[in-house]
């Protein structure tokens, strides 16, 4: 349906009007619209911004470019979006495909889109994508950095399936989940790791001094995202006498009894600040033995199995980038965390056990092994620099495929 065809549709249809008012009441905008010059769109499921992977890795490839359009279906940190010429949400979880596509076009009024990333999560994201590419006829690539429509159907087969094929270039942040994609849907996908700052990157291994593992002290950096990953955790750690600092982003959808400080710290979790600036870090992570990254359990109790199975968590790549600390994954040895980790020989993993727990901290912490993993992820650093990847991005949708074999080249490498 063109643009013309629609607004004749809604302005002959006064029964659609009035379904519409809800919707169009839930669009804030908060900025002024800017007129005329072309913007890339960029659709995220919520606020971009420093406090989860999905908003630094956006903020990190996408933060220089002056005419960027940045639209969210949701609020989860406060509204606190720091992204985008142009910023707003657009929520619209109910509503039809009509009802869609009127507030999207009620909301881009005076714009002027150029190209589209949509990173789908919710199906607002996707019907914000598909409303954009239809009603202005831009060309669109997506790019899944989570599954929500195999492990589980918050998106249906019939919408991804579309999305999907209305997309001139189809990305993956995840072996598995590029596998996973294109065996359903019989379409080409293409790997994009996470990336990371060219002047944070370590090329050359450096294991911190004997002291370090004397009484090592590990760190979890991020988010947990979930309750019974966090418990899990914790039934872990505690009792091993082995410390675990946790820079936490406080994320809202953790119940509030499992954060408390003092009872993380008698089970060996150490709650700190975040520290502000990567810089600071990437220094405070080349002096760890070790990282933590929990994952999921892929058993019936798995409370986030979208996230476990084919998610690659952008922390894994930061750290193994920037610092060569090697990683300990929490969970099973079939999340797409622990087999990364395994496949490029970054680290390894521990179930939920007290005493694999203290096996894989020996296992990291062994002298030889000290070596050989941080030099194991060095090698993999120079592939994984962010600059010119949203160039890369855009040549390759205009292309309609990946320009040159970048980051094939770090997919051969493992």
């Amino acid at each position: 349906m063109s643009q013309t065809d629609l607004q004749q549709l809604v302005r002959d249809n006064a029964h659609a009007r009035l379904n519409l008012a809800s919707v169009l009441e839930r669009v804030s905008i908060e900025a002024p619209l800017a007129q005329g010059a072309p913007l890339d769109v960029i659709i995220t499921p919520n606020e971009v911004n420093g406090r989860h992977g999905t908003g630094v890795l956006v903020k990190r490839l996408f933060g220089h470019c002056p005419d960027i359009l940045a639209i969210r279906s949701r609020n989860i940190y406060g509204a606190d979006q720091q992204f985008g010429k142009v910023a707003f949400c657009l929520p619209h979880p109910t509503a039809s495909r009509q009802q869609s596509f009127f507030s999207v076009m009620r909301a881009l009024d005076g714009l002027a889109p150029r190209r589209i990333l949509c990173i789908p999560y919710y199906y607002d994201d996707v019907m914000t994508a598909l409303a954009v590419k239809e009603l202005f006829n831009v060309p669109l690539c997506t790019w899944i950095m989570d599954d929500q429509n195999i492990s589980v159907q918050v998106i249906s087969d019939e919408l991804m399936g579309e999305l999907l094929a209305k997309s001139s270039l189809r990305l993956a942040i995840s072996p598995e989940l590029q596998r996973a994609y294109q065996d359903k849907y019989d379409l080409p996908l293409h790997f994009l790791p996470p990336v990371v700052p060219d002047a944070l990157l370590s090329t050359s291994a450096q294991v911190p001094p004997e002291s370090t593992f004397t009484a090592p002290v590990g760190l979890i950096i991020g988010n947990i995202w979930s309750d019974r990953w966090l418990e899990l955790l914790r039934r872990t750690v505690r009792g091993t006498s082995i410390q675990v600092c946790w820079y936490w982003t406080g994320g809202s959808w953790l119940d509030r009894r499992l954060t408390e400080r003092a009872a993380l710290e008698e089970d060996g979790i150490l709650l700190r600040t975040p520290i502000e600036t990567e810089e600071g870090l990437v220094a405070d992570l080349r002096t760890r033995p070790f990282t933590v990254v929990p994952s999921g359990t892929l058993d019936a109790a798995d409370d986030n199995p979208a996230i476990s199975r084919l998610s690659l968590p952008s922390r894994i790549v930061f750290i193994l980038a920037t610092s060569n600390t090697p990683i300990i994954i929490l969970g099973s040895e079939q999340t797409a965390a622990a087999r990364f980790v395994r496949r490029y020989g970054v680290g390894t993993v521990s179930s939920y056990e007290p005493e694999s727990f203290k096996q894989a901290v020996a296992f990291v912490c062994e002298p030889a092994n000290r070596r050989t993993l941080r030099e194991n992820a060095a090698r993999l650093a120079a592939s994984l620099a962010a600059s010119g990847t949203a160039e890369w991005i855009w040549r390759s949708l205009a292309a309609g495929a990946p320009c040159d074999d970048r980051f094939n080249r770090f997919d051969r490498d493992g």
